[in-house]
């Protein structure tokens, strides 16, 4: 077997989920568990966030929400985005699963097959990806009440509350309390209220309503370089940790090209270790440009880029076949952490999690 896979440490998530609940004060706290849990595995993930006090589990597909109730997990789950009109019967079908709703159609839809059921409508106040627009919401709602539905809640999602100097957010926030005095206006008073993401928990209080949407947080990794400290300051811990190990070692000459194109070259007789992780893995094939790992504690960079089924690592002899390789996670007093990835690669943190493929088996 290849000696490569995630472990997946179920106490940080129980960890992280009451910090954030903690934080969250008396709004109840929803994990955000789509995309497989941010590949962490949603099921183990979903089970540790609930004994944690998640009351509410997020995806973004009904399939997804199929997952968890197959599993036996019976907390409400919201599907975050309006499923097709053709999938409302999926919604239907699975005891207490909400879904969003912003278009007619997809109200209607939903009330042809779940007459009775509760909808959370969601409000665009400029992410500008979904959701209803603020002078239309009144008229959804109204439809949502018309067509036998229950408007259990109203929500809106931040575009920017992981940059804690945009005002942006505080503009959404306003747009969104607009919309519910005019629903208010009009008799229509929402069960729950919900407007924080993650980094809208840490960064705007006003934010924390009736109930948060807690994402990349639980799985201990900060939104944003500009929230790292926070994080750090409310003790959030990594829960994934991505290891291998070194299978050959070998040594090139001075001016020896490694990896495909040959773009990094040795400048002078080199000692490397072949690791069996690679991009089919999730491990971006443009890392090797800064990017190293941990062996027996200690920074080693990659060299050459990253193929499909392996990667090249510059070590000294004191590496030798068999020695665990960490690419994300801690080592001794050694740690390379999401954000490290996230900055190495130009991209975020959420890509470097979600890019981790199912073919590297996770252990828990």
């Amino acid at each position: 077997m290849r000696p490569t896979w995630c472990d997946v440490d179920l106490d940080a998530i129980r960890h992280n989920v009451g910090v954030l609940g903690a934080l969250a004060g008396e709004a109840e706290l929803c994990a955000v568990v789509k995309a497989d849990a941010y590949r962490h595995g949603a099921v183990p993930v979903a089970r540790a966030a609930v004994e944690a006090g998640a009351t509410w589990l997020g995806v973004a597909l009904v399939e997804e929400a199929a997952e968890l109730r197959a599993a036996g997990l019976a907390v409400p789950i919201l599907v975050l985005s309006e499923p097709h009109p053709d999938g409302m019967a999926g919604v239907a079908a699975l005891d207490g699963v909400r879904t969003t709703v912003y278009s007619e159609a997809g109200i209607d839809a939903l009330a042809a097959v779940a007459p009775g059921a509760p909808v959370h409508l969601k409000v665009d106040t400029g992410m500008h990806r979904v959701g209803a627009a603020p002078a239309d919401v009144v008229h959804l709602a109204h439809r949502v009440l018309e067509c036998d539905l229950v408007l259990e809640g109203v929500f809106t999602h931040f575009a920017v509350a992981d940059a804690p100097a945009d005002p942006f957010t505080a503009t959404q926030v306003e747009r969104f309390d607009a919309v519910l005095a005019d629903l208010a206006d009009h008799g229509v008073h929402p069960e729950l209220v919900h407007l924080a993401n993650t980094a809208g928990l840490i960064t705007c209080p006003g934010a924390r309503r009736s109930l948060v949407r807690a994402g990349i947080g639980i799985y201990g990794v900060a939104p944003s370089p500009e929230l790292a400290a926070a994080g750090a300051d409310l003790g959030l811990r990594p829960a994934a940790r991505i290891r291998s190990e070194v299978r050959h070692v070998h040594a090139v000459e001075a001016g020896e090209g490694v990896s495909y194109g040959r773009r990094w070259k040795a400048g002078g007789p080199t000692r490397l270790a072949t690791v069996p992780i690679g991009y089919a893995d999730g491990i971006c094939r443009a890392w090797w440009d800064g990017g190293s790992v941990l062996v027996r504690g200690r920074r080693r960079p990659i060299r050459g880029v990253v193929t499909m089924d392996q990667l090249v690592v510059e070590v000294d002899g004191d590496v030798a076949v068999g020695d665990e390789v960490v690419l994300l996670g801690r080592q001794g007093d050694g740690h390379i952490g999401a954000d490290e990835v996230a900055a190495v690669l130009d991209t975020i943190t959420y890509e470097v999690l979600t890019s981790l493929a199912s073919r590297v088996p996770r252990r828990y």
